[in-house]
């Protein structure tokens, strides 16, 4: 019975998988309406990029994996600033297979809103003559760090994790 229950989940995963990379508009990133545009798509899914390999995957709003990603192994709890890293899986519905990689994540305690808020924060503050990759204060008390494409929009953005000792945490 438990076989036939993973297969079923497998079969349903690849389904729904395929089924989302053809629909209108889902075979392609979703930006934000911000200035500059960040990739939500990667920052909150995952992309498995031109080359195959799994990218992206840095915020998980209430804990929560969407569909295509899931946490595989926390490796490092959340520093006093809510920030963590783990090992991830992103599904490729091309191969039908899941893709595993390291990622960092913004606190779970945050809404979508709040990481498009820190992300664009973290730009407009970022440290001068730093061109790539970009670093800046996320308002929040920990530095993200991101990449912009050749129009000048952000297609990444992630936390950087520090490991804290007790007594280090400032706000």
């Amino acid at each position: 019975m438990t076989n036939i229950f993973r297969y079923l989940t497998c079969l349903m995963v690849v389904f729904l998988s395929l089924v989302l990379s053809h629909a209108d508009g889902y075979s392609r990133s979703r930006w934000s309406h911000t200035q500059p545009e960040i990739n939500l798509t990667h920052v909150f899914m995952g992309e498995i990029n031109r080359k195959g390999k799994p990218v992206g995957y840095h915020s998980r709003p209430g804990g929560k994996d969407p569909d295509n990603a899931r946490v595989v192994k926390i490796l490092a709890r959340s520093n006093c600033h809510g920030v963590y890293t783990a090992r991830v899986a992103l599904f490729d519905s091309a191969a039908g297979a899941w893709k595993e990689k390291f990622s960092s994540f913004f606190p779970d305690n945050l809404a979508k809103k709040e990481v498009v808020e820190a992300i664009l924060h973290a730009w407009k503050n970022k440290e001068k003559g730093r061109q790539r990759p970009w670093q800046g204060p996320s308002g929040l008390g920990f530095t993200i760090q991101g990449y912009l494409n050749k129009r000048g929009n952000i297609t990444t953005a992630f936390p950087l994790y520090r490991k804290e000792s007790p007594g280090q945490c400032t706000p």
